[in-house]
This record gives structure tokens, C-alpha cells and sequence, in this order.
């Protein structure tokens, strides 16, 4: 395989068609996930306290503010959580999106956001058992790793009443097993996910079901190992050259307009330029994000279709002509 070439060409398509960053947004959005909450406590008295807000104490008239606020926090939770799922929903779908996107691009020369979001919406289904099959054995291992660990603990206690060197054997053989299954568990989780790109890519380029494109990743993967890790490897290179430049920037940008806040008197007008900043930094990693999951999913996509000799077939070609 032209690694180059296949690079290269990723990069194009990235490039060109800056519709599919809106796709590859979606995709990067579904990968990570942050919150955070007041900070609560309880005077000696019982009172809770929010900040600088009195709540009373629980049960008293002087609560009811506070058993309204935990049913607003309650909601949020609720909320967030919807959020989270809706967000999962359409990073599935965008994945789908996007490998049909290059697809329509290299066999039609040209892709829309809606065409590409109607393959991923119709393979939505498929894409999602593939995610569960590859993620059946590590609900396996984690639940194995998580009874041997118990079992490791209560045998330790067992042998803790004979001697202290029992205890201690038995402690190291448990960190040592631990390793052991860590470390497998790392390697199983990296083959899976590998298949589960190449099984994306099986469901949409070639209309398989979520069994059958699962076991022709599982193929591909085996019959074309060398070049699979030769990419792997690429992207995980060009990860660490990414993070490094983020870093870069965060130190050049962040370090001097953080001393120079210490620096100053805290007032109002500094909230300002905070959550502009704030606000440049997310739309930074917003784009950076969709580039690098538009880029990868492209290198993918026509790194499948030159290791397996793919023809175009009916399935996306009419999806694109609705």
C-alpha cells in the first residue's frame, strides 16, 4: 500500500470538503464528556450551606429551599444525561457519515452533509452492534479482572491471620496478576477497536449486517496485519506531534495571560476577557478535533478500500441519488 498517497489524499478530501468537519465534530464531541457541581457543606449546627446561601437544615421550614434546589439538581442530572445519550446517538451516526462522505467523494466526486448524514442515519442500527460486539469481551475482562481482584483481596485477609509473609505473597501475586490482565486487557482493546473500524467501513462500503461486517474486519485485519500496524503506528506518531503543538500553544498563549490576571486586582471586568478566552479555546479544540477525526476516518476509509480491493456497489450511490 501507498501509505503516502493514502495520506495524502486524506488530507485532500479533509481539506476540500470542510462539510464533513461538521460530522467529524459530531464524532469527537461523543468522545469525551465533563461536569462539575456547588460546592456544599454542613455547619456545626446542621445548616446547609451553599456558598454564601443559608439553607436551613432538611426537614424545617428553613430547608425548603434547599429540597428545591437538589430537585433542580436532580433535573439537570436527568437533563445531562439525555444530552449525553443524544450526543452518542449522533457521534454513531456521523461515523457512518463520514465514511460514506469520502466514499461518495472518491466514487461521485462530490459529497453534501445531508447525503453523507442519510447513509450514516440508514446504518445506524448495523454500526451500533458492531460497537457491542466489540465491546462484549471487555465487559468480560473488566468483570473477570474485577471478581479476581476481590478474591485476591479476601484471600489476603485470609492469610493475614497466619503470618505476615503470606499476606504479603499474596499481595504481590495479585499485582502481578493484575499487571498481567491490564496489560492484555490493553492489547485486546486496541485489536478490538481496530476491527471495529475495519467493520464500520464493512457495513457501509459493502451493506453487510453488524455479524457479518464485524467477522470481514475480523479478515482484513488478520490478512492485511502489516499494513494495519504501519498506520497504527502513523497515527499514533502523529498523536503525540498534535498533543505536543496543543501544549506549544496553551504554554505560549496561557502562560503569559495567567500571570498577568495574577497579577492584577480581581474585579469584575476580568470575567471579560475570561470567557472569551474561554470561548477561543473552545472553538480551537472544536476544530482541531473535527480535523483530526475527519482526517483519521478518511485515512481509514481509503486504507480499506485499497487493502481490499473494493468496488463501488449500489448501496451508497443510490442513498446519495434520494
Amino acid at each position: 500500500m501507498d501509505y503516502g498517497r493514502v495520506l495524502s489524499r486524506a488530507w485532500q478530501i479533509t481539506w476540500r470538503w470542510k462539510v464533513l468537519w461538521i460530522l467529524g465534530f459530531l464524532v469527537a464531541l461523543g468522545s469525551g464528556a465533563g461536569g462539575g457541581g456547588p460546592t456544599m457543606s454542613s455547619s456545626s449546627n446542621g445548616n446547609m450551606t451553599v456558598g454564601p446561601w443559608d439553607l436551613g437544615q432538611i426537614g424545617e421550614p428553613g430547608g425548603a429551599f434547599w429540597a428545591a434546589f437538589s430537585g433542580v439538581i436532580l433535573a439537570l442530572l436527568c437533563l445531562g444525561l439525555f444530552i449525553a445519550l443524544a450526543i452518542w446517538v449522533l457521534s454513531i451516526i456521523a461515523r457512518g457519515g463520514l465514511i460514506a462522505g469520502v466514499v461518495q467523494v472518491e466514487d461521485e466526486g462530490t459529497t453534501s452533509f445531508g447525503q453523507a448524514w442519510r447513509v450514516g442515519v440508514q446504518r445506524f442500527w448495523t454500526l451500533l452492534g458492531v460497537g457491542f460486539l466489540a465491546a462484549i469481551p471487555m465487559f468480560i475482562l473488566v468483570f473477570t479482572l474485577l471478581i479476581f481482584f476481590v478474591l485476591g483481596v479476601v484471600a489476603a485477609g485470609g492469610f493475614s491471620q497466619f503470618s505476615e509473609a503470606a499476606t504479603g505473597v499474596s499481595i504481590v501475586s495479585l499485582l502481578l496478576c493484575s499487571g498481567v490482565f491490564c496489560c492484555g486487557l490493553i492489547i485486546v482493546a486496541i485489536v478490538l477497536d481496530q476491527i471495529r473500524i475495519y467493520a464500520e467501513r464493512a457495513a457501509i462500503l459493502e451493506g453487510l449486517g453488524w455479524i457479518d461486517a464485524f467477522k470481514r474486519g475480523w479478515e482484513v485485519i488478520k490478512d492485511h496485519l502489516g499494513p494495519t500496524v504501519i498506520l497504527w503506528l502513523i497515527f499514533f506518531a502523529l498523536g503525540f506531534v498534535i498533543f505536543g503543538l496543543v501544549i506549544g500553544v496553551m504554554v505560549v498563549v496561557g502562560l503569559p495571560a495567567g500571570l498577568l490576571a495574577a497579577s492584577l486586582e480581581p474585579s469584575g471586568w476580568l470575567a471579560a476577557p475570561l470567557c472569551c478566552g474561554g470561548l477561543l479555546a473552545f472553538i480551537f479544540f472544536a476544530l482541531l478535533g473535527a480535523v483530526v477525526e475527519t482526517f483519521t476516518s478518511a485515512t481509514w476509509t481509503l486504507a480499506y478500500r485499497e487493502l481490499t480491493g473494493f468496488v463501488p456497489q449500489p448501496v451508497v450511490e443510490t442513498v446519495s441519488e434520494a
